[in-house]
């Protein structure tokens, strides 16, 4: 009867590998990714999200949707965090964009700072290329945090190929 019992457990354990590889992405947003103890990236906030920034010491969420939820400012601000919105259209992500996204990070460069978006896409690309045109942050390093969620493609890595490209040229 024991080695049923531990084959039903090693089958079991096996069935939750998927589930528990994915854990790194639990936290206050969907495809929450911790960067280092002042930067993170996220999409839209989970249950109890909030109250999670709030204790984690978040000071700023700079929220790169387009369309952000309404309230979002107010139900920061209950929680003593400040919101900064710098739409970029998931479709057409431009050059002032990321401009205007580099100011808001320089800005709050030592805050405990959420960069968000709807699912961590956008979140994760503009990060990515400020922690590797701003930062100094090897590529290779910069990336791994964004693969965490995505790779890019079309439009987006025509994007960053082409701000990773103009800065090279300086």
């Amino acid at each position: 009867m024991r080695p049923r019992l531990l084959t039903l457990f090693m089958v079991l354990g096996t069935a939750l590998l998927p589930i528990a590889s994915s854990a790194q992405h639990e936290g206050p947003a969907m495809n929450f990714v911790r960067i280092d103890d002042r930067l993170a990236t996220g999409g839209h906030l989970t249950d109890g999200g909030l109250e999670t920034l709030r204790s984690d010491g978040v000071k700023v969420v700079i929220d790169l949707r387009d369309e952000p939820p309404d309230g979002q400012r107010e139900r920061l601000a209950a929680q003593g965090i400040q919101w900064i919105n710098v739409p970029v259209a998931w479709s057409s992500p431009k050059q002032s964009d990321f401009e205007l996204f580099r100011a808001a990070m320089r800005e709050h460069g030592g805050d405990n700072v959420l960069v968000q978006c709807q699912a961590n896409y956008r979140a994760s690309a503009m990060t990515y290329l400020y922690r590797v045109l701003e930062d100094g942050v090897p590529e290779a390093v910069a990336r791994r945090a964004m693969n965490e969620v995505w790779e890019p493609s079309g439009t987006w890595k025509a994007f960053i190929d082409g701000l990773l490209e103009s800065s090279a040229t300086r």
